[in-house]
């Protein structure tokens, strides 16, 4: 994969915190944008969280769900 450079304009304080955050995860501000933008792609979206959580409700309503009293029950 070919590589391209990307300018964007921030803030000074937020270029200052992503520059800090980067140092402490020992990696390159690069690399930590990267990494964020991965990490970022892993997420569900509002919309998918919404729904999960209608279906969770009807379920519930429906008695489809189980109380749980310790990990154990959920083996």
């Amino acid at each position: 994969m070919g590589r391209a450079i990307l300018n964007i304009s921030v803030p000074e304080a937020v270029k200052k915190d992503i520059v800090r955050r980067a140092k402490k995860s020992k990696t390159t501000l690069s690399g930590y944008i990267l990494r964020a933008v991965e990490l970022e792609k892993s997420l569900i979206s509002e919309e998918e969280l919404l729904k999960r959580a209608k279906r969770a409700m009807k379920d519930y309503r429906a008695g489809k769900t189980k109380v749980l009293r310790s990990l154990e029950d959920l083996m």
